[in-house]
């Protein structure tokens, strides 16, 4: 290690905590390559956020925090991917529409290991945030669409017949 020995923890939203996994753990090997630190998801959740562990020099500590906020903060969070039109994936912040689903129907939206949410928004260009389980209402989870209208429309009208 290069200077002396370094851990912080970097709280990361729940709902992002896969990107920096990445399938079958491939993104976070690569950010500890690149980085040089060890990175751990840890169990420790505050409100909507998960802590992530990095240890290793004080610089490797400091690459792997910002590899990890620059991968949050890529709006396609997986990279360059040629599918989908990439001018369209405008996403804010804000949600442009948010509607109810049932708990028990929110896998057919997830698909598995996220391919199905994916699809659904290289399809339309539209962002598709599902709610975590633990904000259930009434056995409702709340799915959040955020791009422009005509992809927001387009991607809840996909929702909508998946869970129907």
């Amino acid at each position: 290690m290069d200077g002396p020995s370094a851990m912080e923890k970097m709280p990361v939203p729940s709902s992002k905590v896969g990107r920096i996994i990445g399938r079958k753990g491939i993104k976070i090997r690569e950010l500890q390559d690149q980085s040089g630190a060890k990175i751990d998801i840890t169990d420790e959740v505050n409100g909507d956020e998960t802590m992530v562990r990095i240890s290793g020099s004080e610089d490797q500590v400091a690459d792997a925090q910002s590899l990890i906020s620059q991968l949050l903060t890529d709006r396609e969070g997986y990279g360059n991917r040629e599918r989908g039109p990439p001018q369209q994936r405008q996403f804010g912040g804000e949600p442009t529409l948010s509607f109810p689903i049932p708990e028990h129907k929110c896998g057919l939206v997830i698909g598995s290991r996220g391919s199905k949410i994916r699809e659904i928004q290289d399809e339309t260009g539209a962002n598709v945030d599902v709610g975590r389980r633990d904000t259930a209402v009434n056995g409702q989870i709340t799915i959040s669409l955020s791009g422009d209208k005509d992809a927001c429309d387009a991607a809840e009208q996909i929702i909508r017949n998946l869970v129907a």
